[in-house]
This record gives C-alpha cells, structure tokens and sequence, in this order.
C-alpha cells in the first residue's frame, strides 16, 4: 500500500492537527491513513454461505449484512468486493439497487435510510479471487500437492472473496457456513454449530461467533485433517489440527499450546476472550502465521518433526499468534497508523514467556535480538512506530522493546495494572495509542507524555558515548560517569529522556549501583565509592533494558574482568563481543576460561566463532568440544563459522553428517565436500537417505551431486521446483538450481510458474534465479520462448512483463 507522506509543519498544518489542544503530544508523520475511514452504518451480524469450484478457484455463494444506521439520512452504501459478481442483491427481503465499479458494489435503497434504522442487505455472488482465498494442490497434475482452501484476511484482503465493509474500525459478529465433499474438514471463527450431511457427498459446516470482531478477522482453513483436543487449566477448549500422516509432529509444534493461553491470561488479567481455540497449518501460506479470531492459521513449514524442532521452532509464533487474540481480536486498532498496538504486545509477550520459561538469559538475548533489528532499520530512516510507514521493524521489535522500557521505566506491576485497564476498557472495540496513554492516566495517575512522545510519536534511537574516570565528590572518591548523546537530531529525533542504572564493579567483587535520569546532550553521574576500592568494570543500564548505540571504549583488563564478573548474561556477551578485535594470542585464553565457565549459547558461540579458525592447539582443541556439545547452537556456531575443515579435526566433523540438527547436517556435508573433494562419494552416501525440513539436506546434496556430473540428480532437483511441494522445497531447489547454473525447459516452466505465484516469498526467490539465468546467453533465448509460449492469466503476465520486457 502507498502512503502520502508529508513534511512535518505541512503535514499537521493540512490535517489540522497541530494545536494547542493537541497537548501532551502531536503527530510528526502524516499519511492517508491517519484518519480512520468513514462509515455511515454500524456493522452487527455477517452471515456468510459458500461453495467452491475448486479447480477454477471460484467461490459461489451469498452473504448476508445487518447493520443499524449511524447517520440521519442514508440513500446509498458501498461495499467492497474488487471483481466480485453480484447476481442478485436485497434490502430486507426486497429487490435492491446495485452498481458494480471496480473496487466494489454501490447500492441503492429505494427510500432513504434513517438514523437508528436496521436492515439487512443480502448480496448472491461468485468470485474469482487473486487475493484473499488460496486454492491449494487441485490443480496439480502429479496430485502430489495437499488440496486445500485457506483465506488470509488481513490487511484488507477479505473483500475480494465476499463483498463487505473490510476496514478494521466496526466490529460485528459473525456466521459461516461452507459446504465441502467429503472427507475435507472445515474450520472456522467461533463455535462449530452444525456439520450437517447433505446426502449428496457433501457436508455443510456451520460456525458462529458470540461476540464481535472486526471482518479482516474472518477466516476458513479446509483440507484432509486430523485433530487433536486439549484444554487449559482454565477450561478453555484447545483444538490442535494436524495432518493425519504427520501425527509425530503433534507433541513438537503445539508444544506449550495450552499453556500459554493461561500465561497470557495470567499477565494480562483478563481471561481468554472466546469459546474457544484452534490451530491449522496450511500449505503455501503467504505469511508466517495469522491470528484470526479462536483460530490461527499458521504455514505448515513449521509443523516441525522432533528432528526438526532443533532448527525451527513453533513456539515464539505460537504465542505471538495467541497473544492477539487479545491485542488486535478483543481490541483492535481503529486504523493502520496504530497497528502497533497489535504487532508490538503479540511481540512482547512471547519474550516474557521465554523469561518465565527459560529464564533471564533467553530473555535478554530475546531483547538484544530485538535492538539489534530496530536499530538496523534506523539506519535507513527515522520514521516512528506510530505510523504505516514505521515499517515491520517498528511495529514488531522495536515497538516491543518500547513496552520493555515502558515496563523498566514504570515498573512490572504498574505496568501490568495498566494492561488490565486498557483491555477490559476496550474489549470487543476499537483502540488508538492515546488508549494506552490514557490508562497510565487513569490506573496510575501518570501522564508520560514524554515516553509516548519519543518512542512512539517521534524517531530514531540514541546514540550514547560513555566514559569514566576516578573522580572526587565533596571530598570522597567518586566514579565519574560522563554520557554524551551523539546521535543525529532532526524534526523527528531529539535527546532522549530515560532513568538509567550505572553500576560500578569493584576488584574485591562488590559494586555500586545508582540510578539517574538522562535527558541532555550531556550528563555526569557521580558514583560514590565510599571505600577507596579499585575498580574493575563499569556498566551503563546493565541487562541493557534500553533501547540504543553506545560507544564505551575499555580496555582489555576491564572487558576481561566483565566477560567473568558481570551479574548478567547479555553484559558478559558484550564484554566477549568487544574481543573481536583484540588479537588472538592476547584473548584466547580468557576465551577458553569463559566458555568452560558459561552456560548460556549465545556466549559460548561468539566464543566460537572467535576461535574456530584459529591454528593453535588450545583453540583446535575448544573447536573438538564445541562440535560434539550437547547444545546444538553451540555444534552450529562451530560448523557455521569454520572456512575449512582442519585436517586434525576432520573425522570429528565427519560424525556431524549424522547430527541430530538438520541444518548442520547439511553444512557439514557443504563444508566437508569443499574442503576434501576427493571423498565427495562418502560424504554423499553417508547422507543420501537425510530430507530435512524443506527437504533442506536433499536439495544440497543433489546440487552436490549434480556438479559430479550426475545428470539424475540434476533432473530430480528441477522437480522439486514444481507446484507439488511446498514452497521452502521450491525455494530451496531453485537456489540449487543457480548454484549450478542449471537451465532446461522444464526448470524455465517451474521458474516461471514461481515467479508468478501469488506467495510473494516464493515468487522472490524465483525472480532472483531467473535475473541470474537470464543474464547468461546461453539460456536467455530458452527462458524468453518458454514466457511466450506460457498460458499465463493477466495477474501473472502483468508480473512477468516487468523481467523480460
């Protein structure tokens, strides 16, 4: 979607949005969609019936709005419906006036709406969607593909499947009703009502809400399934689908399933919010995952085996998925500028969850994982995260690590108080970001107008230089802590107010500790140090809770006595990290001492791959236990970060063509392979009968394979570029397939067929391979005559025009 995106005095200037009644705070970045869309009716009830055509991809149905009028006069309405066919249209059982345009359908009661009136409008239609609805496997010619039907809703794509109000700003309830042939099961939003047997091969499913929500919601996940029943300790039901020939994934993928509905509960105070919830993988899907209302559709690359479960994991999805059930389906955000309110909370719960579960460590590395991508998109701009143009960046973990200061800054339990107002205020309706600021003010008696204002309404992040020197204080000896703001200040970014920690650590293992706002270009602390001790380490905002750079020069003795001392993991990791430029015979030692001491992965794996290259004894002999540790994320650091297998350590990497770890399975074999030509063959069959996740292992070892000249590995890794496997098996091959080289006329078909599929990550991928081969004259001519001779619709032709012409 494009935004219409203004300077800052002409933007409010031109909404109308800066005044003095604009206080505690103002919008810096003005887009479309800043105003919430304009609807003359309130939405209540939505009963939607439909059938398919499967192999044409076309829904056949009727829908049916009640709705109550909100102004004094109505003489028409639109509803969206892009390309939709409306055979038949009604006002309460009688004839209604109707006009197709291109983005939907006008209607025309044949008296005036009044305010307060209600009616229903009943629309028979049939759709041909390239949006919302995905038509998987039926038209398969090697009837491989699961056959499946599954919608994905949100932002706006609902409108192209059936015609309706598509703007998340009116909540209604909703109804469903599809007919399907047997065996394919049908979920649905709500409570299953019916599953009723028509006699005619066919079964009508029947689901309702009790409560509303908005239509971006609405969802349908169909195909060949099996289920599995659980329940929370609060009751509440937990429907687990799964594909009936993969029920080892089961325990894998829904793992903690249930108990993160409690969680979740527990942190927010307020219950879970409906009758119930499911959970459906789907083949092919768009996204990662898609939280509609009681039930989440997730992609079926991440309904993980056990083996697979060392790589990939369900789990942060699955709780980002049901933490909206109450951020974004309870209270929804009123319009896009505030989609934060959703992405952000769906973001952050899931790392509570890691700190409740598996501790500080994982939690904090969570964290640092978070700033690490919202300073990385602050590199390109400065847009803030209450904006459609802040970007996923924005709204997933930097507005995530804003609620984590929001919750160091304040306080857990104050915080925690406000959530529960904010939520039970707003269920079942509509929120803006001054929701939130009001319930600090209505829960606490606060007004940070401060905190919203640079962290959300405003850009950009801090940049803090630090030092410190021995200082004296009235007499006494101080730490002298100096901390500049260095970054960029423009319109959007300025100083940046918080409270900070700065803790000093002393030789004898004591330290101080005092907490001190800054909010200036420059600010000293003092930290008394009453006794005269030798300091060993300094630290600012220890645990790093915020939110920024920082340049804090030390020396190596102070990095070292930080890498052993400090209380918490993520400051010890920075200590270690700060070693990348220090030589290797001045840290391998210290090095070696921290990660025999350290627990925590992401330690001993910047330990690693500091070492794995190095040639001394000590370090080939760290390098010989981090590949055979128990914790995979270490085995991976040493397979990942080695250039060549050393000879002395080879039958020691060889035993990894049989790890538990798919991915360093297949990296193994990469690097081994490069590093020993000669015994491609042994390597190759070691691993000839591994998949893999995405048939990860597979499609490597026949690129290997192919470059050895065997033309049969080469015509199997084509076909695993064709629409009868999954997606990330496509992305895979045809990334093998450029590895090679590779093109024939059955490569061009499958290249072609991806690069216009409706999965933008595929089509990505295949747009990619295709640039690469098609600057290559010996296969330009043959790409070139397979687009032509193509029967490709106009959505697909539209998007290979823009590669060959």
């Amino acid at each position: 979607m494009m935004h219409r995106q203004l300077s800052f005095a002409a933007a409010l200037a031109c909404a109308g949005l800066l005044s003095a009644q604009d206080a505690p705070f103002a919008r810096y970045v003005y887009t479309e969609d800043t105003v919430p869309r304009e609807h003359p009716v309130d939405m209540r009830h939505l009963l939607l019936d439909v059938h398919f055509d499967t192999g044409a991809g076309k829904v056949i149905g009727s829908v049916q709005h009640r709705f109550v009028v909100l102004r004094d006069r109505v003489d028409s309405l639109f509803f969206d419906g892009p390309g939709i066919r409306v055979s038949k249209a009604t006002i309460n059982g009688a004839p209604l006036r109707h006009r197709s345009v291109k983005e939907g359908i006008w209607t025309y009661p044949s008296a005036p709406l009044k305010l307060a009136q209600e009616a229903t409008i009943t629309f028979d239609y049939e759709a041909t969607p390239d949006k919302g609805i995905y038509f998987i496997g039926w038209n398969d010619p090697a009837g491989k593909m699961r056959k499946q039907i599954w919608t994905q809703g949100q932002a706006v794509d609902n409108r192209y499947w059936f015609p309706c109000y598509d703007n998340p700003n009116d909540k209604l309830i909703t109804e469903t009703k599809v007919t399907m042939p047997k065996p394919y099961k049908v979920l649905s939003n709500g409570t299953k009502r019916a599953e009723k047997d028509n006699g005619d091969g066919t079964v009508t499913w029947h689901y309702a809400m009790t409560r509303p929500h908005s239509v971006y919601l609405l969802m349908l996940g169909i195909g060949d399934y099996a289920i599995e029943e659980r329940t929370t300790k609060a009751g509440v039901p937990v429907h687990l689908w799964y594909y009936p020939d993969q029920a080892d994934r089961v325990g894998p993928t829904y793992k903690y399933s249930a108990e993160c509905i409690d969680f979740v509960a527990q942190h927010t105070g307020i219950p879970y919010p409906w009758e119930s919830y499911s959970q459906i993988p789907v083949a092919d899907f768009i996204y990662g995952a898609m939280e509609n209302t009681t039930a989440t559709v997730f992609g079926d690359f991440m309904h993980i085996d056990p083996r697979g479960a060392l790589d990939r994991t369900y789990l942060d999805v699955n709780v980002h998925e049901l933490t909206h059930q109450w951020f974004g389906d309870l209270v929804t955000a009123r319009n896009f500028d505030h989609h934060w309110l959703q992405e952000s909370f769906a973001t952050f719960y899931p790392k509570l969850f890691t700190r409740d579960t598996f501790g500080q460590d994982a939690y904090q590395w969570r964290r640092r994982n978070e700033h690490w991508s919202a300073l990385g998109a602050g590199e390109k701009d400065y847009m803030p995260v209450v904006s459609t143009t802040g970007g996923s960046a924005r709204h997933y973990p930097k507005g995530s690590a804003v609620l984590d200061m929001m919750m160091y800054t304040f306080g857990e339990e104050q915080y925690r108080r406000v959530i529960h107002h904010y939520l039970r205020k707003h269920a079942y309706g509509n929120v803006e970001t001054n929701d939130l600021y009001q319930s600090f003010q209505d829960t606490l008696g606060l007004s940070p107008a401060w905190f919203f204002d640079q962290w959300l309404y405003r850009g950009g992040e801090p940049h803090f230089k630090v030092s410190w020197q021995d200082g004296m204080l009235k007499g006494a000896r101080s730490t002298r802590i100096t901390v500049d703001q260095v970054h960029e200040r423009n319109h959007l970014v300025r100083f940046f107010r918080m409270p900070v920690e700065f803790e000093v650590h002393y030789t004898d293992g004591s330290f101080d500790r005092m907490r001190q706002d800054v909010d200036d270009a420059r600010t000293i602390v003092e930290v008394p140090n009453k006794g005269g001790k030798a300091v060993a380490f300094v630290l600012f905002d220890p645990a790093s809770y915020i939110l920024k750079r920082m340049t804090f020069p030390k020396p190596f003795t102070e990095l070292q006595a930080q890498a052993l001392k400090a209380p918490n993991m993520i400051d010890r990791y920075d200590a270690v990290a700060a070693l990348r430029d220090s030589t290797l015979d001045r840290k391998r030692a210290l090095l070696i001492e921290v990660f025999a001491k350290e627990k925590f992965h992401a330690i001993r794996g910047e330990v690693v791959s500091q070492l794995a290259n190095d040639a001394h004894a000590d370090g080939r002999a760290l390098l010989k236990k981090a590949i055979t540790d128990r914790d995979v994320e270490v085995r991976r650091a040493a397979i990942k970060n080695i250039t060549l297998v050393p000879d002395g350590l080879r039958r020691e990497f060889e035993v990894m063509l049989a790890d538990s770890s798919y991915d360093i399975v297949r990296t193994a074999l990469e690097k081994l392979v490069a590093t020993y030509p000669a015994d491609t063959k042994r390597y190759l069959d070691a691993t000839a009968n591994v998949i893999g996740l995405d048939a990860l292992v597979r499609t490597k070892w026949l690129e290997i394979s192919a470059n050895t000249g065997d033309t049969e590995s080469i015509n199997q890794l084509v076909e695993l570029m064709s629409a009868s496997n999954e997606f990330r098996t496509r992305q895979n091959a045809m990334l093998g397939v450029k590895a090679l080289g590779h093109c024939d006329p059955t490569a061009a078909k499958y290249l072609l067929d991806a690069a216009s599929s409706r999965n933008r990550r595929l089509a990505a991928v295949a747009v990619d391979v295709l640039g690469d081969l098609k600057e290559r004259t010996a296969y330009r001519g043959l790409l070139m005559e397979s687009y032509r001779k193509g029967d490709w619709d106009d959505r697909q032709r539209g998007l290979l025009k823009r590669i060959f012409e």
